[in-house]
């Protein structure tokens, strides 16, 4: 059976992350949170609804800054030893990160299919756009990254990603693919061609 698994960005940032947990629940789809330091300081009830809905909590750093070519005082900082699974902000790392990722044994997690959803503005086009990246693939499974923040704006409105969660869970299920927690798949993965810069 096909997996994918799903991943969010740049929360916690409730309405909206609350409104992606419902979702989840209903469906009773796993998935892992990429949080924001200084975020889930300002929400603990949001990081605390998180984890008591069962699903893991990512490291994305603690002001989502770039971190190539940081030091190891700012690395210290930023990521600060903590969690299983670490994604660098927009996907940038060099040698310093994951050195200090494997001095820390903690997982560099990047991801398959990049739904877009930071500049797409609706469920459809935010569906189609994974859909498009998920057909291509020929791996046995992928990891999809969605956002329930934004990393530009506290309020982080991402209702149209709530909605194309709903339906990329419908779609795929009916298409004989299992949605699995982060731990189920191989790590780490690969940039691949066409990608942004990761140097």
């Amino acid at each position: 059976m096909k997996k994918l698994s799903l991943t969010f960005d740049d929360g916690p940032s409730p309405p909206c992350t609350e409104a992606v947990l419902a979702v989840l629940s209903h469906y009773s789809v796993p998935a892992t949170f990429f949080m924001i330091g200084e975020r889930m300081r300002a929400q603990e009830s949001t990081v605390r609804r998180v984890e008591q809905a069962g699903h893991v909590i990512g490291n994305h750093a603690l002001t989502h800054r770039r971190l190539t070519g940081a030091t190891v005082e700012d690395l210290d900082r930023e990521i600060n030893r903590w969690g299983q699974y670490f994604r660098p902000p927009g996907g940038h790392y060099d040698e310093g990160v994951l050195e200090y990722l494997r001095r820390y044994n903690i997982r560099l997690v990047l991801w398959d299919v990049d739904a877009r959803d930071w500049e797409l503005r609706t469920a459809g086009e935010i569906v189609d756009c994974a859909a498009a990246q998920i057909n291509k693939l020929n791996a046995e499974g992928a990891i999809i990254l969605l956002h329930d923040g934004d990393a530009e704006d506290s309020s982080g409105n991402r209702w149209a990603t709530v909605e194309a969660t709903d339906r990329i869970i419908t779609r795929y299920r009916a298409q004989g693919f299992e949605f699995v927690p982060l731990s189920e798949m191989t790590l780490p993965r690969e940039p691949r061609k066409g990608w942004r810069s990761f140097t």
